[in-house]
């Protein structure tokens, strides 16, 4: 079941999937309502629905023309649905309700653009929005969907494939008790049996999380900051906390861990002028990039990318990429493996020309080498998943960091092998051993295997593993598998460190 699950999430980008789950949320909300199992009428709804739709659609529509850059499509039609999920819906006679709509609307996609701080926005779109209504219309949000005991299964199953989706069960689960918490810490004791279940099945406490605390461009990436910033807005959330006779909303709570998560976050967006196109193995290739300033990263680190796509398919036109190049090289690579039936955004990145420009957002990432540079390390590389170990090793030989390092790195064919020249160079430099698994027949070396990495091959190439940190990069699948074979080698926890790559063909 879990190679199924992900096999599905690995062909979907993370915004394309959150859409799925609002629309799909939305959808069921219409239905039930003519069965009266939501509290609001359908009709009412779907007027809501189409007003912010169409309101979200034109501001933002606006807003990129005037500012002359990309924008990524999913992201307005989120928004939109998350604010008919929880603001209130109205009819066409409800002139100050409509009025709400619209505000939320246009403040919402409005401070992607506005309350920006080189070109990256600060706030929850969808916070500052409904903030914005209530502050000036008193038409607040009534996170409608998210206190409905029939919807509630839906909510679950697709918030939890969001979350399996990004990895972020670290950050949604410190939100929860967070949150549980506080509303315990608020409640007298005879009370907490109603608070938990007011809490837990009849407050915005899941859906909040799901579709909102995950958005990635307003939340840290760091693990430490992440975990923060999820128990600053689940403990914010909770009912009763309050400031004099101010009493916090989900929104307000969103509006200050958002702060909190700019202050400890990598600042700005980045403008990226494409130099060249290097092949660097069969279906890979390496985009080289120029950039307006020097970019401050750790090899190993990603960063996002947008892409003007004409026409974006269902897996979007943003994409998280580890960064190829590393921090003491001038010039930005990017890493791509092209497979038949490409995605929209990877035709367009292979359609592109020198000159022509792509955007960059949120380095991040904690798949960075130790500090420690006497500690004995070990990479595990498979596929495409070896770009952050070219960035690495590129960097120790910038640096002419000699720590001991071991890289095993495989592929189905030969001509796959990408970066050899970087590890060879290594291996004369600074003493990197790097032994190639080939699955392909008749494949021959002195450093190549011809098979699958498996438990065998650690063991005899890296004899010492228990002594070792191991850094795994892949698809999924195989990241889990290995995750599983060194702790079945007696490899600490502590030692293994992992990143994979979610396919998006």
């Amino acid at each position: 079941m879990n190679t199924i699950v992900d096999r599905f999430l690995n062909h979907v980008t993370m915004y394309r999937l959150v859409l799925f789950y609002v629309a799909g949320l939305l959808a069921v909300s219409f239905g039930l309502g003519f069965f009266k199992l939501v509290p609001h009428d359908p009709t009412a709804l779907a007027f809501s629905g189409v007003v912010i739709l169409a309101v979200c659609w034109l501001t933002n529509r606006l807003f990129a023309i005037l500012f002359r850059v990309p924008v990524n499509t999913e992201s307005i039609y989120i928004t939109a649905l998350i604010l008919a999920l929880i603001m209130p819906p109205v009819t066409a006679s409800n002139l100050v309700g409509v009025a709400g709509l619209a505000v939320a609307s246009v403040v919402a996609i409005a401070s992607k653009f506005l309350l920006a701080i080189g070109r990256k926005h600060i706030f929850n779109p969808v916070a500052i929005g409904v903030f914005a209504s209530a502050m000036l219309l008193d038409q607040p949000a009534t996170w409608w969907v998210g206190g409905n005991m029939t919807l509630l299964p839906f909510v679950l199953v697709g918030g939890l494939l969001v979350v399996r989706k990004v990895q972020r069960f670290d950050m949604i689960g410190v939100y929860i008790l967070a949150n549980l918490v506080a509303t315990l810490a608020t409640t007298t004791p005879e009370m907490y049996g109603e608070a938990l279940s007011e809490a837990l099945i009849y407050s915005p406490l899941f859906f909040a999380g799901f579709a909102m605390l995950t958005e990635p461009l307003t939340a840290p990436h760091a693990k430490i900051p992440r975990l923060i910033y999820g128990a600053l807005v689940g403990a914010l959330s909770s009912p009763n906390v309050h400031i004099g006779s101010f009493y916090l909303s989900p929104e307000v709570a969103f509006l200050v861990g958002n702060l909190f998560a700019y202050a400890v976050s990598p600042k700005g967006r980045f403008k990226l002028t494409l130099l060249r196109i290097e092949k660097m193995a069969s279906g890979c290739y390496d985009f080289v990039f120029a950039t307006e300033k020097k970019l401050a990263f750790k090899a190993g680190q990603y960063l996002d990318w947008t892409l003007h796509v004409r026409h974006p398919d269902d897996r979007g036109n943003r994409r998280p990429f580890t960064i190829a190049s590393a921090p003491t090289e001038g010039e930005v690579r990017l890493g791509v493996k092209f497979y038949p039936g490409p995605s929209a955004f990877k035709r367009t990145l292979s359609a592109m020309k020198p000159g022509d420009v792509i955007y960059g957002s949120q380095i991040a990432g904690s798949f960075t080498l130790p500090r420690n540079e006497t500690e004995k390390l070990a990479f595990i590389a498979g596929g495409i998943g070896v770009t952050p170990f070219r960035s690495m090793v590129q960097d120790m030989i910038d640096r002419k960091d000699r720590r001991p390092a071991i890289l095993l790195y495989g592929n189905n064919r030969l001509d796959e092998i990408a970066y050899a020249d970087i590890f060879d160079r290594a291996e004369r430099e600074l003493g990197l051993r790097t032994v190639y698994a080939v699955a392909e027949p008749h494949a021959a070396g002195s450093n190549l295997h011809q098979g699958l990495i498996d438990e065998a091959l650690i063991q005899r190439e890296i004899p010492d593993f228990r002594d070792r940190t191991f850094y795994i990069s892949g698809p999924r699948a195989m990241v889990v598998r290995f995750q599983r074979v060194l702790k079945h080698l007696g490899v600490a926890r502590s030692r293994i460190h992992v990143d994979f790559f979610p396919g998006f063909a």
